[in-house]
């Protein structure tokens, strides 16, 4: 006796629709960890949500700006078809906390004083895409690698930024 199953072939078959990486630079900023999974294990549409950390600033003669700070980038992704290599498209917002700290500095006769200093923590956001390059092994190794333009409107919370086309390069799992 032969018992039928109610699934085609395809959809008994082990998809690697759900990814965990590390990314550098991109909408990580600096670094973050990142979930990507797709709606439906067939869907060529998906999504990301994950955790980044940013720090930067610009040091003048007589200022110094330094800012950091937790981010959350979302996003909606869509990946080109293929076994393990695919194109990746994707567009989405990063929304955080982040502080900005100034310092005014003095030049005095041997050394640099700061005569006044102040900190700002605020939340911010940008928008984001990206634009990449996907592969994906059959033991689930997972990298990535691509463009990320961002830009924000300059409102009273999104980032101040011009845009910009930030380099990504990511590596993980996919499962």
């Amino acid at each position: 006796m032969q018992i039928y199953s109610h699934r085609t072939p395809y959809l008994s078959k082990k998809t690697r629709d759900k990814n965990i990486y590390i990314e550098f630079l991109g909408a990580s900023n600096l670094i973050g960890v990142s979930f990507d999974s797709r709606f439906t294990p067939i869907s060529p549409w998906g999504y990301r949500i994950g955790i980044s950390y940013f720090q930067g600033g610009d040091s003048f003669i007589k200022a110094s700006n330094s800012n950091r700070g937790l981010f959350f980038p979302i996003e909606v992704n869509f990946l080109t078809s293929g076994n393990k290599h695919k194109l990746e498209l994707g567009l989405g917002s990063n929304l955080g906390i982040y502080n900005e700290h100034i310092s005014f500095i003095e030049e005095s006769k041997e050394q640099y004083e700061t005569i006044s200093s102040t900190s700002n923590t605020t939340f911010g956001y940008y928008f984001f895409s990206n634009i990449g390059y996907r592969y994906i092994s059959t033991k689930g190794f997972l990298f990535r690698i691509g463009l990320s333009p961002s830009f924000s409107f300059n409102d009273k919370h999104g980032i101040t930024k011009e845009p910009f086309i930030y380099p990504y390069i990511s590596f993980g799992y996919s499962f």
